[in-house]
């Protein structure tokens, strides 16, 4: 997180009955309430100051129904207990890139993975969700049971309730995946964006290609990170990604992996997971490092193809943010191409999630450690993802309309300083009507803030 927030009292339940009970107790004592699951939010949608946070970390039970192919899972599971679990059946489920991330809060927001290109979103396979309302009571939400709140959660769940359990269709995946990390020098960045700008043409959905920057302890400068997917065999694998292992990348972590190790290879961008793997020594930490650095999470898409010298020009931004404010060298850019052919089968009114359409996902990740540098840190940080948004995003194309192509802005990785409307589009009015009816007094408010007037910011 970026903010220095002390709840009152957290509660980390044992069974649906004890978390329903605290919503209920929270509710009508009107108490601040949040829910924690993965509690990898950046925004503070995990902790409240002077309020209860629910925890769910000790809810990590899944259960996999290897006939019917239905993954069950505890509201508090993380994405590698579901990917461990299915892989011994030979399943997978579409879940996060990032197999530490809370498997309720990351689903519910929409819930990009390896296999959308193939599967869709999370939300696009869940089945249903057992949900603890503001009242304590708990209903199972689905096709068949109070279909509307089925429509609001997939794509605004965290806003009407706690996810305590959630089914999913699971799919086949009977072999290994090829799939890892490369980094280049910088001066291979055009030839990197000439291979994105190409992904389109080349995919047929069983790929994944993201490209970035990032400054890697192993290295001086800011370098090109790259992460490459591909569900089938190794050969198939280099030849599709040989126009960047031509280039000679200086570090070379791609192999053929198990699915269930498949969403760790990202972990070596996560600071916290790189200290854990600090075994056999005795490090002591400075206070302010020992609990991780401070972070924001923010969003925005782009189009293809992508302007050479644009990109090159946010690689020559970004690289000077981290010369600048040294101790932000852990933070990270991406460009997240993953197929959205599935994605884009669905309607953008089918369900919440407002942002289906012909673009991509970037996403930032900025660390630092010092809180004086928290504004500075946020305006630089959004001023670039809204520049790439203006520049390169979809509201830049000439004949862009919100009800044909959706929002542009996922939930998940959106700030809270963005309207309501600019995250869920023309979905918002009917979100707005179903919170009356599951959440009247707004108790579900730490996430996105669906109540927010439209004249102010969410």
């Amino acid at each position: 997180m970026d903010t220095d927030l002390s709840q009152g009292a957290m509660v980390r339940v044992t069974s649906t009955n004890e978390a329903a009970t605290v919503v209920r107790f929270a509710a009508c004592h009107k108490i601040p309430f949040t829910v924690k699951g993965g509690g990898y939010s950046t925004t503070g949608a995990s902790t409240t100051q002077g309020g209860i946070v629910l925890d769910l970390s000790n809810l990590r039970r899944v259960h996999v129904d290897p006939v019917s192919r239905v993954l069950t899972a505890q509201g508090g599971a993380l994405w590698e207990d579901i990917d461990v679990a299915a892989a011994q059946y030979r399943l997978a489920v579409v879940g996060s890139t990032l197999n530490r991330i809370g498997v309720a809060g990351a689903t519910l927001g929409g819930g990009y993975g390896w296999l959308t290109g193939q599967y869709g979103l999370a939300i696009d396979n869940l089945l249903w969700a057992r949900m603890i309302l503001a009242d304590g009571s708990v209903i199972t939400a689905s096709e068949e049971q109070h279909q509307d709140l089925f429509w609001a959660i997939r794509g605004a769940g965290q806003s009407f309730g706690v996810a305590i359990e959630l089914g999913f269709q699971a799919h086949e995946q009977d072999r290994p995946v090829f799939a890892g990390t490369l980094l280049f020098s910088a001066d291979n960045l055009p030839a990197i964006i000439e291979f994105a700008n190409q992904f389109e043409t080349l995919t047929n959905g069983k790929q994944g290609f993201w490209f970035g920057f990032a400054s890697p302890p192993s290295i001086a400068g800011c370098a090109i990170f790259v992460a490459v997917f591909y569900n089938g065999a190794q050969m198939a694998a280099q030849q599709f990604f040989s126009p960047l292992f031509s280039l000679g990348p200086m570090d070379n972590r791609t192999q053929m992996l198990p699915y269930d190790s498949l969403n760790g290879i990202l972990n070596v961008l996560d600071t916290v997971t790189r200290r854990r793997n600090l075994t056999g020594f005795d490090i002591t930490l400075p206070d302010d490092e020992s609990v991780g650095p401070r972070k924001s999470l923010r969003g925005s898409n782009i189009t293809l193809p992508l302007e050479v010298d644009f990109v090159v020009s946010l690689y020559t931004e970004f690289d000077v943010i981290l010369k600048k404010f040294p101790r932000s060298r852990d933070s990270i850019l991406l460009f997240e191409l993953l197929p959205t052919t599935q994605i884009a089968k669905v309607p953008n009114d089918a369900t919440a999630f407002a942002s289906r359409g012909p673009y991509y996902n970037v996403s930032s990740l900025f660390r630092w450690h010092d809180a004086h540098l928290d504004e500075r840190i946020h305006s630089l940080q959004r001023d670039m993802m809204n520049h790439i948004g203006t520049r390169a995003g979809i509201a830049a194309q000439p004949n862009y309309k919100v009800s044909k192509h959706g929002t542009g802005v996922y939930a998940n990785y959106a700030g809270h300083d963005l309207p309501m409307e600019a995250i869920f589009g023309d979905n918002l009015p009917r979100l707005r009507e179903l919170k009356k009816k599951y959440d009247p007094n707004n108790i579900f408010s730490k996430w996105h803030n669906i109540n927010a007037p439209l004249d102010t910011l969410g």
